[in-house]
């Protein structure tokens, strides 16, 4: 059952005013066809969520970080707020992790417009993954959270499993794809339903539009990455048709799939912005990039094009790495793209001596559109 923990922090409007730090100013093309309108892009971080979780993961004594970070409105309201990795326990007093801190694959956290809850499994006196591969050894199998939907009284989750292949901690290999359907109250874990995949990653990026739930994926080759499209009639990942986006068209058949675009992260987003499907990801199309970038597309199946800078990650460097770039569309605006991204270390020590080593980060970014030209 899930584990429960809850704070009461300030109650803060999502929409309300960021912080004042300006990262990234610039003006730039939205793509050669719109070669005559540009937009105005600032980025400033969101002082407001990132102290609110901040003193929630300093001060509950739960939660003291994690990556993923999809988010997803709840029937009722509250965010659920879908982890991968995630860290349990107690900051000590100089912002750091004590060296038995729990570590488990997934987790939720649901803020009720300031009021945080941590789901987990187990007990609270032995937390485990929320969500967990029958039967399996957890330490050598496991499901990392992608991107969630909810339909009708359900929070489905798309489950990502891996297992270890070796013993450093980037020995690992993608296994298969999953479904967790959740009560969207309770949160109580209802199913677990296998998806067939023929390699592809499928949860990366989830868009309902037109009657579809359209799923998007990554074939995840290393240095080169590619985003793929499928779509589930009537928005129930577990029992609905999955189709395929191939050459040909749209077909049942999972081998069929094709290549929709180069150069996203394993997680990334797609949402309806300013008239025109965005997708946001980290770049990678470069080894470690501190860049976040965003694509536009007159369709939901693209070509995505008119690829621009939204910000730089200033974490970025020695050990430390970002990824995993994605907006929030219900947390936005529309001129505002809400953004997060997971901060990370090569050397597993950084994330003991210092919280904020492992834990997402929130960005407001600004882009509003204006006509004439680019300068």
């Amino acid at each position: 059952m899930p584990q429960r923990i809850r704070t009461r922090s300030r109650r803060i409007a999502i929409t309300s005013t960021i912080g004042a730090l300006a990262i990234v100013t610039t003006s730039v093309p939205l793509s050669a066809a719109a070669a005559t309108t540009c937009t105005d892009i600032t980025a400033s971080v969101d002082t407001e969520l990132r102290d609110r979780f901040g003193e929630y993961g300093d001060t509950a004594g739960r939660w003291t970080g994690a990556d993923s970070a999809y988010s997803v409105e709840l029937p009722d309201g509250r965010i659920a707020w879908i982890y991968s990795d995630t860290f349990l326990g107690a900051v000590n007093e100089t912002h750091g992790r004590p060296l038995d801190s729990m570590f488990i694959h997934n987790s939720i956290n649901v803020d009720d417009d300031g009021e945080i809850v941590t789901y987990t499994g187990g007990t609270p006196e032995a937390p485990e993954s929320l969500v967990k591969v029958a039967g399996a050894d957890e330490g050598k199998d496991w499901y990392w959270f992608g991107d969630a939907t909810v339909h009708d009284d359900e929070l489905q989750v798309m489950l990502v499993e891996f297992v270890k292949t070796g013993d450093t901690m980037w020995d690992f290999k993608f296994a298969g794809n999953g479904v967790a359907t959740f009560d969207a109250s309770t949160l109580e874990l209802r199913s677990v339903d296998d998806i067939t995949t023929d390699g592809i990653n499928w949860g990366s990026a989830i868009y309902e539009d037109g009657g579809y739930t359209y799923v998007y994926g990554v074939e995840d080759l290393g240095a080169q990455k590619f985003a793929h499209l499928a779509r589930v009639a009537g928005g129930d990942l577990a029992d609905g048709q999955w189709e395929y986006l191939g050459e040909a068209g749209w077909s049942t058949d999972p081998t069929s799939t094709k290549r929709i675009l180069e150069g996203v992260s394993n997680e990334f987003s797609v949402s309806k912005f300013q008239g025109r499907y965005t997708l946001v990801t980290g770049d990678a199309t470069e080894i470690l990039s501190s860049k976040v970038v965003m694509y536009r597309s007159e369709s939901v199946e693209g070509p995505f094009t008119g690829k621009t800078v939204l910000y730089s990650t200033p974490e970025t460097g020695g050990n430390i790495f970002t990824y995993n770039a994605k907006a929030h569309p219900q947390l936005g605006d529309g001129h505002t793209l809400f953004i997060t991204y997971n901060v990370n270390s090569f050397d597993t020590n950084d994330l003991y001596v210092e919280v904020d080593n492992y834990r997402p980060r929130y960005v407001a970014v600004d882009t509003k559109v204006k006509n004439g030209r680019c300068d």
